[in-house]
């Protein structure tokens, strides 16, 4: 084996451990696969400068292209617990709800309320927009 195929193969070695040590954060990864074309090319007797222009642009085009892709497959799912639960949900007044205080039920448990716009009275329906701290933040129905 020549050199260049030794040096290939350590570059992809390298590319791999680097990319296990960052907690799969894929973007050596693809230099990996950058390296593993420059390997082909060095055995298919290119030169050195096409080497690494494989190398360059299989790495470069493999980030663009599949990168994003890999990203929302291997991220991990993101689950709302506790109060994060609760947006998007509907109460009901019990307490008339302005831009100050007020008072909601959800599931049986009553909860302080605002909110940002208009006022909503005793009996109302509302949606659950946010969570400030315990209190809700809530709006009427679209």
């Amino acid at each position: 084996m020549e050199l260049m195929m030794w040096v290939w193969l350590g570059v992809f070695v390298i590319m791999v451990i680097v990319e296990a040590v960052t907690y799969v954060s894929l973007t050596s990864i693809w230099f990996a696969i950058g390296a593993l074309a420059a390997l082909v090319a060095t055995a298919l007797g290119a030169p050195p400068w096409l080497q690494m222009i494989c190398f360059a642009a299989v790495g470069f085009i493999t980030i663009a292209t599949l990168r994003p892709y890999m990203k929302k497959k291997v991220a991990p799912k993101i689950v709302k617990s506790g109060l994060e639960c609760m947006i998007g949900q509907t109460a009901v007044v019990v307490e008339d709800v302005s831009k100050t205080a007020g008072v909601v039920t959800i599931d049986g448990q009553l909860w302080t309320a605002r909110t940002n716009g208009e006022a909503l009275l005793s009996n109302d329906e509302c949606i659950i927009d946010q969570v400030d701290g315990i209190k809700l933040i809530v709006s009427k129905p679209i």
